[in-house]
């Protein structure tokens, strides 16, 4: 094994001090040469090995643990966390990265902390139970607001400005400017307002057709999930391309996916489901390292950490518990777990490959992944912006990126003049297979050169200001949300324990986001505690808000 990413970074410390003493603005004008980088290990090689089928080896050690949670996602670590928080003694969690996380994992250039994946999470509403208890726990709820919302420190908020765009050769405030607006946008956004507010109308008995946990949903909407975002808005005249554009660019910004591959339903969630009682929609909580503060905040909760580097290559049933073999990829050897319960909080690719006669395999394969790259870039110097000033997240017009995030953004830096910037690509092809295979054949060099030539036209002399780039490839990033997924049978019957088994994944709500990957870690949990005899109350209660 070569080094883990924790030594690269330490590693990479030194030199960056010294580049960022040197960096001189102009001084590399003609080329990219002085650009230090590298591609960030994403244990694919590891990961595969799995996938071609490892061979098989005798364990070496035995390990005994009351649950054993594989996998150090938001859901492993939310389904830990709720187990402990309710007493329960022996809980173990096992991670193949080498640190926890997942695709909310946090990282540092330069001594500056930055995000490598999810980087915010709406500030829960009251009746979100599980998440308003888990800020609890961190310390950041100081109350509730009048709309159902809790208060948390302004601190740990979105700082204005919130978010800006390039269009026109010049930046402007917000995502929809009034520049180049035509009287068919207006029309069609006006018309699009309308649509979502009666879509948007609550059930006889106050339920959400659009809510947050998804299974809360009531099911007044759900016939939309047959159809695809693109198919919805051209059946209700939202022909404006500047409106086309608004909608595939929030299916891109949440699932990864395109408007013709999203359901309607997906499609109108991203829009409705964090609204309060008053129809506004949710303040953000981020850090520099985005949501790698949760899962900082969160395992520092639990009574020991997860065993990182830990590979699970198999998972049999039994009337007497549950085995788990694992491979420690440090040291090449295997040892096999015994559980009462297991939760298996890995996608379900992973969980049909593992999991030992598995009467849901057929219905894992049907989950469709996004692939992403995440490229953090350190400047000495921010470069010059025309028009609106900086913003904590800059998108690009007509990019397939979502443009960037300042990570420095929230930070009391007056005097600094460095920042880093965290910029993302959702890859929206088709054949997924065949786009994360050119995803990780593409060179830094090729990385490089596309981020900036994507950044270059909305930013004079960004690359003579820029001393390093880092990348981060994700191959099964975020779960599609294709038409007829969401409210199909395939994620209800993968979520189903089997045996002593349970399953917990944001991919198990369809949608990759942190407040249902939080919410189906609890729900496992808290199949564990029924099945373990627990009256804890639950957090998962359906009440109308």
């Amino acid at each position: 094994m070569g080094p883990s990413r924790r030594e690269l970074l330490r590693a990479s410390g030194a030199g960056l001090a010294t580049l960022l003493g040197a960096c001189r603005p102009g001084a590399a004008a003609a080329g990219t040469g002085h650009i230090s980088g590298r591609l960030m290990p994403d244990f694919a090689s590891t990961g595969h090995r799995l996938r071609d089928g490892i061979a098989s080896a005798l364990p070496s050690s035995r390990q005994s643990a009351r649950v054993l949670v594989v996998g150090a996602g938001i859901a492993g670590l939310a389904a830990a966390w709720r187990l402990q928080r309710a007493g329960i003694d022996g809980v173990q969690v096992i991670e193949l990265a080498p640190e926890p996380g997942g695709t909310s994992i946090g990282g540092q250039v330069a001594e500056l902390r930055v995000p490598w994946g999810a980087h915010y999470l709406p500030v829960p509403r009251t009746s979100q139970r599980h998440l308003v208890a888990q800020l609890e726990d961190l310390g950041l709820v100081q109350g509730t607001s009048p709309t159902g919302r809790v208060q948390v420190p302004d601190e740990h908020l979105v700082r204005a400005p919130a978010e800006r765009i390039y269009e026109l050769g010049y930046w402007e405030e917000g995502l929809w400017p009034p520049a180049g607006d035509t009287a068919q946008d207006r029309l069609d956004r006006e018309r699009l307002n309308r649509l979502l507010t009666a879509a948007g109308q609550r059930s006889p008995d106050g339920r959400r057709p659009f809510d947050q946990p998804l299974a809360q949903s009531s099911p007044d909407q759900r016939s939309l999930d047959g159809m695809s975002g693109a198919d919805w808005a051209a059946a209700n005249g939202l022909d404006s391309e500047r409106v086309r554009w608004y909608l595939d660019y929030a299916t891109r910004d949440d699932f990864g996916a395109s408007l013709e591959t999203t359901s309607a339903y997906a499609l109108l969630h991203y829009f409705l489901s964090r609204e309060d009682s008053a129809g506004e929609t949710a303040d953000f909580l981020t850090w520099p390292e985005g949501n790698g503060r949760l899962v900082e905040g969160m395992t520092a909760l639990l009574p020991s950490p997860p065993q990182t580097g830990q590979m699970a290559l198999r998972v049999v049933p039994g009337a007497d518990g549950t085995e788990v073999h694992a491979l420690d990829v440090q040291s090449g050897t295997v040892r096999a777990w015994s559980a009462e319960r297991v939760i298996l909080a890995v996608p379900q690719f992973v969980a049909a490959r593992i999991l030992a006669d598995d009467p849901h395999a057929k219905a894992r394969r049907t989950f469709r992944y996004s692939p992403w790259v995440v490229a953090n870039l350190h400047l000495c110097e921010p470069p010059p912006s025309r028009g609106f000033p900086a913003a904590w997240d800059s998108v690009l017009r007509h990019s397939p990126s979502l443009g960037y995030v300042d990570a420095t953004h929230q930070l009391d830096r007056d005097h600094a003049r460095d920042t880093v910037w965290t910029w993302y690509l959702p890859i929206t092809d088709l054949d997924e297979a065949a786009a994360r295979a050119e995803l990780m054949g593409t060179t830094w060099e090729d990385w490089r050169n596309l981020v900036l030539a994507d950044l270059a036209p909305s930013h004079p002399g960004l690359a003579e200001r820029v001393t390093h780039i880092d990348v981060r490839r994700w191959g099964h990033a975020m779960v599609k949300p294709v038409p007829g997924f969401v409210w199909g049978q395939s994620r209800q019957v993968a979520a189903r324990p089997v045996g002593g088994v349970h399953f917990a994944h944001s991919d198990l709500s369809a949608m990759a986001l942190y407040e249902e990957a939080h919410w189906q870690g609890v729900r496992a949990a808290e199949e564990v505690l029924a099945a373990l005899g627990s009256t804890q109350e639950s957090l998962l209660d359906d009440v109308p808000r």
